[in-house]
């Protein structure tokens, strides 16, 4: 039986990923070139005439609820229980400190200038309310370089274990699947659906897509690089030989290649200059204060008339009480903490869990930019420690801060690692893997892990399958007077895109509330 044009499409799609079945619809005229839509959530500020609230976390969430509440009247504090603004969004600079809580600790010992972002570390384009903010706080920003066909690609069954450039594996893959489904549509592997028209559409496309002969043959492209660069003398360019498609398949480095066509991860990104952090201190100006810090919560008690919030500050108990709370801790540490939740909000708390997500950084001189032209991005390997994220701040200086680890421990090969030693050892191998001689470049080691994190105890809530713990939908509402926001409540998970919406859908919830006398709309 023949392939129907969405059959077929739906191949290359699975083959040759999004961008091929994209580029293919609309080379036959199915799909027109979209316009861009989308808009920055509608915030819908209503007058909130003296109303306490009580905010609890100053993280994204937190700090953003704030802000909008304090500008349309509402009287706001908010409880930190660190001594700065952010929550994970925290940069790490020379002479931070970092404590876990099973006793481990270090003090980062970086130059002057250097920094790594150890939670958030990038602003997508299409996050547009996080770039709202900046522009609104004055925050500047620049390019982040996420992606980069210069950057390597290392499987041990794939080149003899050499990692080679992330352009080969893209172009010569699209190579070989523009082959074989020329190959397929030559053999008439189509049915009657498909026309002669279509079919000519097809094979002009694919010779394009994937640098073919005339005759629908892969034998190597210049997109994949060169053997012989392109000079000045006699000697013509030498395009690298294709990798083999047997040792791409078996390489199993797909959903890295295609890490970029995420739409979150799509070029062009941001980041703020000098750190992510700029944005909570940014708001830590505008609100004053408004933010108390070094205020841990114990416990959360509710009556008809409103809320009150015992916590610690210094080691001596507190109690606060407003009319409202927007509670934007993770759900780690709420369930750690005496409330009075509803039955059905308390499972939801209960039933969660996190993932705990590691990052390690070194400083060294950046034999990444002098020796191998990756100016910033991301190389994959199949290793213990499988990414290497490159600085893409202060190119061309003579040090940066790379990152060699950034993933999950929880149920990794990482995470079954026995000590931080053994964690660094992997770090530095992944890189002696990529960069033969430079793992000794490596210096001033800065090692964090979420789920030992205080005030964390996990990087983002764990989801299952297409949603999150069971019941989640009643964190979407508030349960009496607490409402909750933080990117857990959100479709936008570990994106503080999401924390900042979630404030907005508990903003306009509360307004609504007050405009309905002070009962749920």
């Amino acid at each position: 039986m023949g392939l129907t044009r969405r059959n077929f499409l739906m191949r290359i799609g699975q083959l040759g990923g999004y961008s091929a079945a994209f580029t293919m619809m609309q080379s036959l005229g199915l799909l027109p070139l979209p316009e861009i839509a989308s808009e920055m959530t509608k915030l819908n500020l209503v007058e909130g005439a003296g109303t306490s609230v009580v905010i609890l976390g100053g993280g994204i969430a937190g700090l953003v609820t704030a802000y909008e509440l304090s500008r349309a009247g509402y009287r706001c504090t908010v409880l930190e229980a660190r001594e700065r603004p952010g929550g994970r969004n925290w940069t790490i600079r020379g002479g931070t400190k970092i404590e876990f809580t099973n006793g481990f600790t270090q003090t980062c010992e970086f130059s002057e200038g250097m920094y790594f972002n150890a939670g958030p570390a990038r602003l997508p384009s299409i996050h547009r309310t996080m770039l709202h903010y900046c522009s609104e706080l004055d925050v500047p920003l620049e390019v982040e370089v996420n992606c980069s066909r210069s950057a390597l690609m290392q499987a041990d069954n794939l080149n003899g274990g050499v990692a080679v450039q992330n352009r080969r594996v893209v172009n010569d893959t699209r190579g070989h699947v523009s082959a074989l489904l020329a190959k397929a549509v030559n053999q008439g592997a189509l049915d009657q659906e498909i026309t002669k028209e279509d079919k000519e559409k097809m094979l002009a496309f694919l010779i394009e897509y994937g640098n073919l002969t005339p005759d629908y043959i892969f034998k190597g492209t210049e997109r994949s690089g060169f053997k012989i660069y392109p000079g000045a003398n006699a000697q013509p360019p030498v395009p690298n030989d294709p990798l083999p498609m047997h040792a791409l398949l078996d390489a199993d480095l797909w959903r890295d290649m295609l890490a970029e066509e995420v739409s979150d991860w799509q070029p062009t990104m941001f980041q703020p200059i000098g750190g992510m952090d700029r944005i909570p201190y940014a708001f830590k100006t505008k609100l004053g204060s408004t933010v108390r810090y070094g205020c841990a919560v114990q416990s959360i008690r509710q009556s008809s008339t409103g809320v009150t919030v015992a916590y610690t500050n210094n080691g001596a108990k507190h109690t606060i009480t407003a009319d409202y709370c927007v509670c934007a801790m993770p759900l780690s540490i709420l369930k750690t903490l005496d409330t009075d939740f509803s039955p059905a909000v308390e499972a939801v708390i209960q039933g969660s869990g996190y993932d705990s997500a590691y990052k390690i950084a070194w400083e060294a001189p950046r034999f990444w930019e002098t020796e191998y032209a990756i100016y910033g991005g991301i190389s994959y390997l199949r290793q213990t420690v499988g990414v290497i994220w490159y600085p893409s701040a202060n190119l061309f200086s003579p040090k940066g801060v790379v990152v060699a680890g950034y993933g999950v421990e929880n149920g990794s090969p990482f995470g079954k690692l026995p000590n931080v030693q053994a964690k660094l050892d992997a770090s530095r191998h992944a890189i002696e893997l990529l960069h033969p001689g430079h793992s000794k470049d490596l210096t001033k080691p800065v090692y964090i892990s979420w789920g030992h994190i205080p005030y964390n105890l996990g990087s983002w809530i764990h989801r299952y399958g297409d949603g999150y713990v069971k019941g989640y939908d009643a964190l979407l509402v508030a349960d009496r007077r607490v409402y909750f926001a933080g990117d857990h409540t959100s479709h936008l998970v570990g994106w503080q895109e999401g924390a900042a919406l979630s404030a907005y859908r508990v903003i306009n919830q509360l307004g609504a509330r007050i405009q309905n006398g002070g009962q749920n709309a």
